[in-house]
């Protein structure tokens, strides 16, 4: 079988129960080749990498679990997955499967297992398939929309909690005298 195995990771503890998660189901190389400003297609190793990471660290940020699909290289008659993190994953499919199949046969599998289920690419015959499967659909554009929000989130708090804790220097708490001094030394 092609598919990852079953698991519970798509559910959360909370205060109020148990939660499930989104899954966003990402077409890799459907989004690198949409972005070619963004991922160089000289180098797809270097592009992929990249692909993941902004995937890892959104996926991370939201709270959602990300599944990024690569169409597969090598003859293997089964899927490659590489488990990142338990809500991470990055699938090579086999030799005789799109990434399309793959997502759409996912799709189908997983609707009940989460919350909302996000496939994204700008397949026009992938997005119908799988709206019919109830998963959503998402555009790379739109995806390249809320990668620009979650940073524009994350710096908001990165410079908050930076001004609220300001590192701890030496240099704060010398006298000026012995600051002057300590520069003249340096300046010899």
């Amino acid at each position: 079988m092609y598919l990852l195995p079953q698991r519970f990771s798509c559910m959360r503890q909370s205060g109020r129960g148990i939660e499930m998660k989104d899954l966003y189901l990402i077409d890799g190389y459907n989004v690198i080749f949409w972005l070619p400003e963004e991922f160089p297609r000289t180098d797809l190793e270097s592009s992929r990498k990249k692909l993941v990471d902004l995937m890892q660290d959104y996926g991370a940020h939201n709270d959602v679990e990300v599944i990024v699909v690569f169409d597969g290289k090598s003859r293997s008659l089964k899927a490659k997955v590489e488990t990142v993190s338990p809500f991470f994953h990055v699938v090579y499919t086999p030799s005789k499967m799109t990434a399309d199949s793959y997502i759409e046969m996912e799709s189908y599998k997983r609707r009940d297992e989460y919350r909302s289920i996000f496939v994204v690419t700008s397949d026009g015959a992938e997005q119908n398939q799988v709206l019919g499967n109830g998963a959503y659909r998402m555009a790379v554009s739109d995806l390249v929309r809320l990668w620009n929000e979650d940073k524009k989130v994350q710096t908001i708090f990165i410079r908050r909690n930076n001004m609220a804790n300001p590192r701890s220097e030496i240099g704060r708490h010398i006298p000026s005298s012995v600051q002057d001094k300590l520069e003249r030394l340096r300046r010899k």
